[in-house]
């Protein structure tokens, strides 16, 4: 298996911290979010729930933002016979570091969105 990692491990050296925050986010998000799935919790999981999901997943405690994005991740996904414009308004609505669940088939996935410095 392999990892896109962290910021330290994949940006150039003096990228913005918030760059930095929103690309670990982005990896960390959908950690968490798996493990909620495999517990049957859904976006509206307690705090005291996201922690648990973080520590299966071995991950540090939750700042109130990665707590947004893994909620984002847990939102339903969406699949190709979703209305186009539903689509297009939770894609682009995104706040930075926050996955998006989608559907093809029997197979979901998160779409990660990984900032870059140009």
């Amino acid at each position: 298996m392999t990892s896109i990692g962290t910021a330290r491990h994949f940006q150039p050296q003096g990228t913005p911290g918030h760059v930095c925050r929103d690309h670990n986010r982005a990896v960390l998000a959908p950690a968490v979010a798996l493990e909620a799935l495999r517990n049957g919790w859904g976006p509206d999981l307690t705090d005291a729930q996201l922690d648990e999901c973080a520590a299966q997943a071995q991950r540090r405690p939750l700042s109130d933002t990665s707590r947004a994005a893994v909620r984002t991740a847990l939102e339903p996904a969406l699949a190709p016979a979703d209305d186009p414009e539903t689509v297009r308004a939770r894609l682009f609505a995104l706040p930075p570091g926050h996955p998006l669940r989608m559907r093809v088939e029997d197979q979901e996935y998160f779409l990660v969105p990984i900032p870059i410095t140009l």
